[in-house]
Order: structure tokens, then C-alpha cells, then sequence
């Protein structure tokens, strides 16, 4: 038996609500990748908060909320490219406020991956209505229902 080799990577995955909807993304140039929701890699030394904040500007163009909430963390792992791969997640809720568009395409010019940019194609699902999430990112959907649903404030 072969022990594959390691990959580990702090990632932020970010709810991003507006108007009791969910900002999901696509990949025009690579659908296999499903539905998801943005986020990425924190940069060592980078505060979670912080590199939540940043990977939303660079996801989606629009600079992220000042208010963030963690509503928990968890690792996710999958193996590929003869790697194990290990994301320690933490899961962030992004109240947006103000005007966005119902849709629209980003390219993401830096992904952790060392791969060229990625175009990304932008929409809104209503949170009642939320489609299945590539690789798990659905997993803190129910608490973030429970937040709103309390009307927690960030």
C-alpha cells in the first residue's frame, strides 16, 4: 500500500447573501466543476477573516461586506493528481448589501492551483431553493438557515 503525498490548504468558503438569496457560481470552461459558492486559499501568515475578505474581491470583483461571521470550520479531503489533498474549511456568512447585478462573469486571474485565470458566471438561487454544492461546500448551509432565520446580525 502506497501513502500519497499531502497537499494541505487553509480554505475560506463564503455564504454570500442578498435578499434571502445565495451567490452561487459556475464554470463556463470547465462544468464538471458543478455549482458553487465563492472562496478560496488563505496565504500563510494571512488572518482567515482577512483572506475571506480578499478571495471575494478576487472572485467576484465586488469588495466583501466589513462584517463577516464564522459559522464553523471542517476539513474536507479528496484525492487527485496522485495527491491527497486536505482543506481545513472555515465557513463564513457575507450579508451584502446595496445593488448587484442578478448576473454576471468574473475571471479569477490568480487560482491556488498554479492553473491559468478561471471564468466564473455569476447568479443568485434563492436560499429555499439552493442547489446541490460541488465537493461539500453545501455543508454549513443549515446552520447559516439557522442564522437567518434568528436574524442574527453579523
Amino acid at each position: 500500500m502506497s501513502v500519497l503525498p499531502v497537499r494541505f490548504r487553509r480554505k475560506a468558503v463564503l455564504y454570500a447573501t442578498h435578499r434571502a438569496r445565495l451567490l452561487v457560481f459556475s464554470e463556463p470552461d470547465f462544468p464538471e466543476a458543478g455549482v458553487q459558492v465563492p472562496g478560496g486559499t488563505i496565504i500563510e501568515g494571512e488572518a482567515i477573516e482577512a483572506g475571506a475578505r480578499r478571495e471575494f474581491l478576487e472572485e467576484t470583483g465586488f469588495v466583501a461586506p466589513r462584517d463577516v461571521a464564522l459559522l464553523g470550520k471542517t476539513t474536507y479531503t479528496y484525492e487527485a493528481g496522485g495527491m491527497r489533498h486536505e482543506h481545513a474549511r472555515s465557513f463564513f456568512h457575507l450579508p451584502l448589501a446595496g445593488e448587484y447585478p442578478e448576473r454576471w462573469e468574473w475571471t479569477e486571474e490568480t487560482p491556488d492551483g498554479g492553473e491559468g485565470p478561471i471564468r466564473m458566471a455569476f447568479f443568485f438561487v434563492p436560499l429555499s431553493d439552493v442547489p446541490p454544492l460541488f465537493g461539500d461546500l453545501g455543508a454549513f448551509l443549515p446552520r447559516l438557515h439557522d442564522r437567518l432565520a434568528a436574524g442574527v446580525a453579523p
